[in-house]
């Protein structure tokens, strides 16, 4: 591996302050209602006489639902609103991706009232990327649109972050690393993988992403195409996407999947036991049985996301978007693992975010201890300056706080 820098940028955090009024939130409610929507950057697309079907639970924003509540009949939208009772009583990390991502989708009758509407604005924790067997297209009809926002971050730099300028980072990048043969991922918390593709890769990574997308990659989350039997080295993280932080848990990778798992605590104890316990489970995407396979690289490019400021009082759904919200940023790099259907409400699958990962191409630098360097670069410099100041808007607004990187070890 090629040698790395051992300083880590400095936490940064920028002032949120606690929102208290529905007007707050009312402008940009409006514009998401009335825009296209775009990956990782929502909207309605809301024409008069259209149904939308708000699906929360008990932990969702209240002052965000009443702003997309105003916006949609200002609009001449049609609401309905499903309010579900969803997990109040979790915030522990595990649980929340065990008990609430992983296990218990919607009941069947919220279901029946989804095939009935035109957009379901959706605030009660579903990824339905990752809920196999819905009764329902959700590419197609009804539209689906995430509703992952606490207030404060619903009134943060990341909605109204000009579009042009996001398309112009994501070429950026993605020009710097397509069809690179050796990628190079190390970070400073212990992560040194390396992971060798050939053309074939990149061309079937990049079919699948035509057809999906209508273009090569993902908008705001890039991505690397899975060559599952050719990444080897170490994986570590203190991230559960989709759940909070955990102890940094470190990881050996050989020919692709998790062969050790050391640390982690909670996270690392429930990883052990469900590899051995499905290690027989297959899956049409996995090259052979186990949900230990590295399954996904996304390489994340908004400079604006971060997580909500008032993460310690979230419970469930929201406590999982006020924390997932982060993984959003330029830089971050989010990779699953495992890919299997243990049961009707049960699919193995765990998201880990690395938050300083040092990313080469080739020998190239793509992302340097975090920093995406396509924000650097001249060329979208030049779009971003039609929008204001660019070093501003291209400027990170967030830098977690990482114990034993950039943070003193919890005590």
């Amino acid at each position: 591996m090629a040698g790395k820098s051992s300083k880590a940028p400095a936490p940064l955090t920028p002032r949120a302050k606690e929102v208290k009024s529905v007007e707050t939130l009312l402008p940009v409610a409006r514009q998401i209602v009335k825009r296209k929507g775009y990956n990782m950057l929502d909207g309605l697309s809301l024409k008069p006489g259209m149904k939308v079907l708000m699906i929360v639970d008990s932990t969702n924003d209240r002052l965000v639902q009443d702003a997309f509540q105003i916006a949609i009949d200002e609009a001449g939208g049609k609401l309905e609103k499903i309010m579900l009772h969803g997990y109040p009583e979790i915030k522990e990390p595990v649980e929340l991706v065990d008990a609430q991502f992983s296990r218990n989708w919607w009941p069947d009758w919220v279901w029946q009232a989804v095939k009935q509407t035109d957009i379901v604005l959706q605030g009660a924790m579903l990824k339905t990327a990752h809920t196999p067997n819905l009764p329902v297209d959700t590419r197609k009809h009804p539209e689906f649109v995430d509703m992952e926002w606490s207030a404060d971050i619903l009134a943060s730099n990341y909605e109204l972050f000009p579009i042009e300028v996001r398309d112009a980072i994501d070429k950026s990048a993605w020009e710097t690393y397509v069809y690179a043969r050796d990628i190079e991922l190390t970070d400073l918390e212990g992560t040194e993988l390396r992971v060798n593709l050939g053309k074939a890769n990149w061309d079937e990574g990049i079919a699948k992403m035509k057809k999906r997308e209508g273009k090569p990659f993902m908008p705001g989350h890039l991505m690397l195409p899975v060559a599952f039997t050719k990444i080897a080295g170490t994986l570590a993280a203190s991230s559960m996407t989709f759940g909070g932080p955990v102890p940094r848990i470190k990881m050996t990778i050989e020919d692709g999947r998790v062969t050790k798992v050391v640390g982690g605590g909670k996270y690392g104890a429930t990883l052990r036991k469900s590899f051995e316990e499905f290690k027989d489970l297959t899956s049409p995407r996995s090259p052979g049985p186990g949900v230990n396979w590295l399954s996904s690289f996304g390489i994340c490019t908004h400079p604006k996301a971060r997580r909500s400021a008032f993460l310690d009082s979230l419970k469930g759904s929201a406590r999982i978007h006020g924390w997932a919200f982060g993984h959003r940023r330029s830089g971050v790099i989010h990779t699953s693992i495992g890919e299997g259907l243990a049961g009707n409400t049960y699919k193995i699958i765990r998201h880990i975010d690395q938050y300083f990962t040092t990313f080469r191409a080739d020998g190239k630098t793509i992302i340097d201890r975090g920093h995406l360097l396509a924000l650097d670069d001249p060329a979208v410099h030049k779009v971003a300056r039609k929008y204001g100041d660019p070093d501003k808007l291209l400027a990170e607004d967030w830098i977690p706080a990482v114990a034993g990187v950039n943070a003193p070890h919890d005590s």
